[in-house]
Order: structure tokens, then C-alpha cells, then sequence
């Protein structure tokens, strides 16, 4: 049995998708104050990039061809539209269900539970390092590219709450 995890590599939101000890791809970001992201993964190169300067709306792409995109909507959840090779339209969510230790459940259209993001970060590290917790995951994407995004909005989600404290 594999064991997915998520691992910060730096304090600017840097992170590994990891399957053990084995490294799959490191998403990092363009710089301290960028939201662009990029990385490779199975020979393909994978860039997420802010629609606009509120980062509000965040556009996926692969190979340079728009494949979806990761929204915040009005519930606090990231909504991960993902558009497949095959041109079909794939929904998930995720959503903190935590209060001081985060804890996040992916869902798909259908409110099944996909797998949980469980943070074994301190709340006071810079960082954040998540285990993978599988559920019944549809396959309906690659479960790795999703991680991406995943933990890409993740990061997005604690930035945009952070931001909302202050």
C-alpha cells in the first residue's frame, strides 16, 4: 500500500508530492509574492497561475492547454474544476472540517468523500505537511495531479482565511 503525503519544502508554499519516500514532483512557487506555481509531473509540466490580482479565481494548466480551474466560493470551500483529456467537466471540493489543526476532505460532484488531507504541521510552523488518508477515490482524474491542486489550494485556502483575519 502506497502512502501518499504532502511535504513543504519551503517557507514560500513550496511543496512535495511524495509516495513514501519516493518523490513525484515538487510544485514551487514563482517567488515570495507570486501565486504561480509550476511543475512536472509523469513528462508533463503542470502551471497554475492567478486570474487576477485578488486570486480569486486560479486557472490550471498542462502542457500550456487551460484544464480547469480552483475557485473559493461563498460556503469557505476550494472548488477544483478539472476538465479531463476526454473533454470531460470533473468537480471536486475541498473543505477545511477542522478548527485549529487542519483537516481537509476532498469531495466530488456527487458529495462523495475522495480522500482527507490530514496536517501534521505545528500551528505555529511556517509549513504545512499533510498525510494522505484515503476513502474511495472515483479515479475519475489522476490522483497525483489532483494532489497537486489539492495542495496547491490548500495553501490558497490558509492565505485567503489568513488574509481575512488580519
Amino acid at each position: 500500500m502506497t502512502t501518499l503525503k504532502l511535504s513543504s519544502s519551503s517557507s514560500k508554499g513550496d511543496f512535495k508530492v511524495l509516495d513514501g519516500a519516493k518523490e513525484l514532483c515538487e510544485v514551487v512557487y514563482k517567488n515570495w509574492f507570486s501565486s504561480t506555481a509550476i511543475t512536472n509531473l509523469n513528462k508533463s509540466v503542470i502551471e497554475i497561475k492567478p486570474k487576477n490580482i485578488w486570486t480569486s479565481k486560479v486557472d490550471l494548466f498542462k502542457n500550456d492547454r487551460n484544464v480547469g480551474d480552483i475557485t473559493f466560493n461563498l460556503k469557505g470551500q476550494m472548488v477544483i474544476r478539472y476538465i479531463n483529456p476526454d473533454r470531460t467537466e470533473v468537480n471536486y471540493i475541498l473543505k477545511n472540517v477542522s478548527g485549529i489543526k487542519l483537516k481537509f476532505e476532498v469531495y466530488n460532484a456527487e458529495k462523495q468523500l475522495q480522500f482527507r488531507l490530514i496536517c501534521t504541521s505545528k500551528w505555529h510552523q511556517l509549513s504545512y505537511n499533510y498525510d494522505v488518508e484515503p476513502e474511495a477515490f472515483d479515479k475519475q482524474t489522476d490522483l497525483e495531479e489532483l494532489l497537486v491542486y489539492c495542495g496547491y489550494a490548500a495553501n490558497l485556502y490558509i492565505s485567503i482565511i489568513s488574509a481575512a483575519a488580519l
